[in-house]
């Protein structure tokens, strides 16, 4: 039976980028022409479900606010509805201010704001407690450096540390969910050189309890640390035996992740951070391979925990404008891979774009709120939106495919998102119907429920060998209680 698919999409190209011309005020982002892109005059909240994955975002230096354009602000609000489930925010650094400059002397002003944007825009809101005023790390009462932001807070100050996340709980009591710092910042031993996971997990130990005396059920996790990547394994020196197509990973990373599951106090999610591209030879295999290194490492920890796995960053690279396409595809293959992994969350780095001409920039989801004619919805932006609807009405409890090795599907009951992560064009037959996707292209459209989806003139879902390609099958070691019994 052939199906009449309707070919109300959305494709992605260079060209498809949002208009920014025009100053007039504005309630919500304009709409562009084609009659299937997301509707931003009445954007859909979205609210966490564990059984599948969540999109989020980390606010930055650059995001909506008091000092941005009013009709920007307005406009980049219904963006960030309708794409973020969760709402991310430093207690100070990354667009707040010292919250404690003195010992007991609290500025909450900066943030403030900040929550009160999430409250205002529906998102469910996360903190990460990062990082420590000057005081607590050597420094003076009363002055802030901002030159030693990202160090630690000594052992001495960990309870006082612990004291002020209790303080942040207790200010804003609608926020459940809290990660415990960002990157393992300040905590490298010098004299090993590794990660001091020791001092990291002692002083997660103190915050956690902390955190869990005051209210049981709050959600709190870590480590929070960079599984950094490397073309040759000899560049870090500590290779690992996680290596394929996509590189290898540094040992000392996954130290990090063992240790800390073996002597955390407990834990509500386990948090991890990577890019797609090596530290020494940037990427090193095709785009396709490279996304599934985000799905290739949450296999790897969920053969080790049974913690819901947070990606609290995910990056895969910067382009100009030509390329950003590319960049989309891949970030896009690379969620669908996290669903497939069953990763739990994934938060887009500042989802805001830089102000100003930046020649290379990463993926944003709205224009800079600046100007008048800012805060209009990049095509990273439609696509999230568009991911997030399908996930709310999958079609099954996997809903992602792999018609091809370069073509990722992500599908609901009467629509689909199919992404093709490679360059030169490809057939997909779907319900019959052939659809043509050129280079890295992300398409919306509607389908019948039942309507099969295949490469065309083959019948496989052969996506998942690229897990295998990026960084290699595994043994599944034995879990106790969430956590690896050896290593």
């Amino acid at each position: 039976m052939v199906l009449v698919v309707a070919l109300i999409s959305l494709i992605f190209t260079a060209g498809a980028v949002a208009s920014c011309s025009g100053s007039a005020p504005h309630t919500a982002p304009r709409q562009n022409t084609s009659p299937a892109d997301y509707d931003w005059t009445a954007p859909q909240r979205h609210v966490p479900d564990p059984a599948t994955l969540a999109i989020g975002v980390t606010h930055t230096q650059y995001t909506i606010g008091n000092w941005s354009d009013p009709a920007a602000n307005a406009s980049a609000r219904a963006v960030l509805t309708g794409t973020a489930t969760y709402q991310n925010q430093h207690i100070f650094g990354w667009g707040a201010l010292n919250p404690e400059p003195s010992p007991g002397q609290f500025d909450w002003t900066s943030l403030d704001k900040r929550i009160n944007l999430i409250r205002a825009t529906g998102g469910t809101p996360v903190i990460t407690l990062c990082c420590a005023p000057d005081w607590m790390k050597g420094g003076e009462p009363g002055e802030t450096d901002w030159t030693k932001l990202e160090q630690a807070p000594t052992p001495d100050h960990y309870a006082d540390y612990a004291t002020l996340a209790v303080e942040v709980a207790r200010r804003y009591p609608d926020v459940r969910r809290f990660q415990v710092w960002n990157e393992l910042k300040g905590f490298w031993n010098k004299q090993l050189n590794r990660w001091d996971y020791e001092a990291y997990t002692d002083f997660y130990n103190v915050v956690y309890d902390a955190l869990k005396s005051y209210d049981s059920t709050l959600a709190v996790g870590g480590p929070y640390v960079v599984v950094d990547l490397w073309a040759r394994s000899s560049a870090g020196g500590h290779p690992s035996a996680l290596t394929g197509d996509c590189g290898t990973v540094d040992q000392r990373s996954l130290d990090v992740l063992t240790y800390w599951l073996a002597h955390a106090h407990g834990a509500d999610f386990i948090a991890v951070d990577a890019s797609s591209r090596t530290r020494d030879d940037g990427t090193v295999t095709s785009s396709t391979v490279s996304a599934a290194v985000f799905g290739a490492i949450t296999r790897w920890i969920r053969q080790r925990t049974t913690l819901p796995v947070w990606w609290s960053e995910f990056h895969v690279g910067r382009a100009d404008a030509a390329g950003q396409p590319k960049l989309m595809a891949t970030a896009t293959a690379a969620l669908l891979g996290m669903v497939d992994a069953q990763a739990s969350a994934a938060f887009v780095w500042q989802p805001e774009a830089d102000p100003g001409t930046v020649e290379k920039r990463p993926l944003a989801l709205w224009t800079s709120t600046a100007d008048a004619a800012g805060g209009e919805p990049l095509p990273y932006g439609d696509t999230l939106a568009r991911v997030q609807e399908l996930l709310a009405d999958r079609a099954a409890p996997d809903p992602v495919s792999w018609p091809s090795a370069d073509v990722g599907v992500l599908r609901g009951h009467s629509s689909a998102l199919l992404v093709h992560s490679a360059d030169g064009t490809v057939d997909i037959e779907v319900g019959g119907q052939v659809v043509h996707l050129g280079p890295y292209e992300v398409r919306y459209l509607a389908i019948a429920q039942d309507a099969p989806i295949t490469a065309f003139g083959t019948p496989g879902d052969v996506g998942p060998t690229s897990l295998d390609r990026c960084l290699g099958p595994l043994a599944t070691p034995q879990l106790s209680h969430g956590r690896a019994i050896s290593e």
